[in-house]
């Protein structure tokens, strides 16, 4: 079941309830045109007892009725967050605190990179969802029945994920390294120029090959240990783009660019690895 919001006055009363809540599971539908024009079609909300689906298209600009997506005390529980928080921003204008995405601790809890939320449902909730919306038309109306039911469940089952993930979390310094990867995560997304170095290769294409086979398996060895994904660790461009940065502009300048907790485990390998 869900309750649909279109129109201002509704919203403005929702927010008054969802700003009091301890977390919400949020996400969006909407069309991406090309890189730098997106539209936010549907926000869909559910606070634990209900969902609400609210029309974005009929609510073009929220102003502050929309408050609880950026509340410091209200979690905001996603999955696979970037581009929700890019749609939101193209209604709002606003940059979203306090988020949890249930891809991602997914990733450190289980060795599991990029899950789908429809494989995630089904591996841990022993529920099958139907997919045949995902490419609907999103920004015509009316939406049909089908598309609401559909959006409905994307938010249905986030809750019940994001207990057992940080149940499994509390107490262990994966928790920490979540925390670390979705602020650099919303730090990216809003602010992207901090972190785009145009840097070239320097080095041949061999030497460049050998130092990231010795690289790659450095990050191989770790994640074993770790037992962490790979590519969440150190995806293979993320490889190449710290070496390129490290010998444009020096290895403690790469360094830090990194996250903390990545620091933690590789710095000193990475160190020799340049000298």
């Amino acid at each position: 079941m869900y309750t649909l919001i279109d129109s201002h006055e509704d919203l403005m009363f929702l927010n008054q309830e969802l700003i009091n809540r301890p977390y919400v599971a949020v996400d969006t539908e909407f069309r991406r045109t090309h890189k730098d024009n997106m539209r936010l079609a549907l926000l869909q909300v559910n606070d634990d007892e209900e969902t609400f689906l609210i029309d974005t298209i009929l609510i073009k600009d929220p102003g502050n009725s929309a408050s609880f997506l950026f509340s410091d005390s209200v979690t905001k529980i996603f999955h696979s967050c970037k581009e929700d928080l890019e749609a939101i921003y193209s209604w709002t204008q606003s940059e979203m605190v306090n988020i949890f995405d249930t891809q991602l601790a997914h990733s450190f809890l289980d060795n599991d990179y990029s899950i789908s939320y429809q494989s995630l449902v089904e591996e841990k909730l022993g529920i099958t969802l139907d997919k045949k919306e995902t490419r609907s038309n999103w920004i015509r109306r009316p939406l049909s029945e089908a598309q609401l039911k559909y959006a409905s469940l994307d938010v249905e089952y986030l809750i019940p994920l994001y207990h057992e993930q940080n149940m499994r979390l509390k107490g262990s310094k994966r928790l920490d390294w979540l925390n670390q990867e979705i602020d650099r995560l919303i730090k990216t997304t809003f602010n992207p120029e901090d972190y785009l170095f145009d840097v070239e290769r320097v080095l041949t294409k061999s030497q460049e090959r050998n130092l990231l086979e010795r690289m790659n398996k450095i990050i191989l060895d770790i994640s074993t240990k770790e037992e962490i994904n790979p590519t969440l660790f150190f995806s293979k461009k993320a490889q190449k783009d710290f070496i390129r940065i490290a010998l444009d502009k020096g290895i403690n300048f790469a360094c830090n660019q990194i996250t903390a907790w990545r620091r933690e485990l590789i710095e000193k390998d990475l160190i020799e690895l340049l000298r």
